[in-house]
């Protein structure tokens, strides 16, 4: 195949989140494969490189967005670098894949999406939960009127005080954008969103109640979706452990966790019913897919960067307390 035909990533920061969910993804999905990864620490690259079977590997990010083979690169940085590597890279000439949050500030998604515009490149948040079947399953339930008339949705998140990440930066806002809620919960913003369009008004309140590092540990949010409002309460100093996205609609409600291995449970007049619909083991495979042909076909940008960016905005004025 050649380079029209085929996608050939360089990973930008080959650290957790690419050794089972994205990684693999990239190089399992068709017309798709991995040929170079990049971490600052050249000894981990490498050692990522040999046991996932990717040719080459380096410590600078300038060296993987010169590799000529290379036509797109997946950005698997903090949240703080999202927006220098993402311009860069299309400012190289490869199409973009990022994580989320999409980047720090507003501001910077402003900055990504012109450079995209600019350069005629294409541009891709990672909120892949959009494409997972029990995600698309809930969205048809929702949309579908199998609950009624969607009236209410009920966010709840709770995490016990002693919780921390595997990676430190996220609960530092400085690299991170905020902690847990912005690490997580924007996943949720996301899919709101994409469901339900975009919200004509957000509040929001957050606080440091334990203490125990940089970023809130209290975040509490209404967002109005016109016909309906999303509550959020999401605390993380708190017991007992809890996590659940529940859609009251007219006739019914439909609710599933959104961090783990959920069915949907539907509840209707007749009572209640569960649906189990596993995610794939390689969890970002069916959204790459979608990237892929955004990529090769021009097909639908499965997260572009104007939906992605709503999600900073929401953060923004639910971190400032408005």
């Amino acid at each position: 195949m050649t380079q029209k035909d085929m996608i050939t990533w360089g990973i930008l920061g080959c650290g957790d989140v690419t050794e089972v969910k994205s990684g693999p993804a990239l190089r399992g999905a068709d017309r798709s494969d991995v040929a170079a990864v990049m971490r600052r620490d050249g000894d981990k690259a490498a050692d990522y490189a040999r046991r996932h079977g990717i040719a080459s590997s380096t410590d600078k990010a300038d060296t993987l967005l010169a590799m000529p083979e290379l036509n797109a690169i997946y950005i698997a940085t903090p949240p703080s670098t999202h927006a220098e590597y993402a311009i860069r890279a299309m400012r190289a000439g490869k199409d973009v894949l990022v994580e989320k949050p999409m980047a720090l500030s507003t501001d910077e998604c402003r900055s990504m999406e012109a450079a995209m515009n600019d350069t005629g490149r294409k541009l891709v948040i990672a909120y892949y939960r959009r494409a997972l079947p029990r995600f698309e399953r809930l969205r048809e339930i929702v949309q579908g009127g199998e609950i009624g008339e969607p009236r209410l949705i009920e966010v709840r998140h709770f995490m016990p005080a002693d919780a921390r990440p595997g990676q430190s930066w996220k609960v530092d806002p400085a690299v991170g954008g905020g902690g847990f809620f912005a690490d997580m919960q924007t996943h949720a913003l996301d899919w709101l969103g994409h469901v339900f369009g975009a919200p004509r008004a957000v509040r929001g309140l957050s606080k440091r109640q334990a203490g125990n590092y940089a970023a809130e540990d209290l975040v509490t949010y209404l967002i109005d979706f016109g016909a309906l409002t999303a509550v959020g309460t999401c605390s993380y100093a708190t017991t007992p452990k809890e996590e659940s996205v529940t859609i009251h609609g007219s006739s019914g409600s439909a609710s599933m966790g959104f961090f783990r291995p959920s069915p949907i449970t539907l509840t209707g007049p007749d009572g209640s019913r569960e649906i189990d619909l596993p995610d794939p083991p390689h969890v970002h495979q069916p959204f790459v897919e979608r990237v892929i042909a955004h990529f090769l076909d021009d097909a639908p940008n499965p997260c572009p960067p104007s939906e992605a960016m709503r999600v900073n905005e929401m953060l923004e004025t639910i971190y400032a307390g408005t």
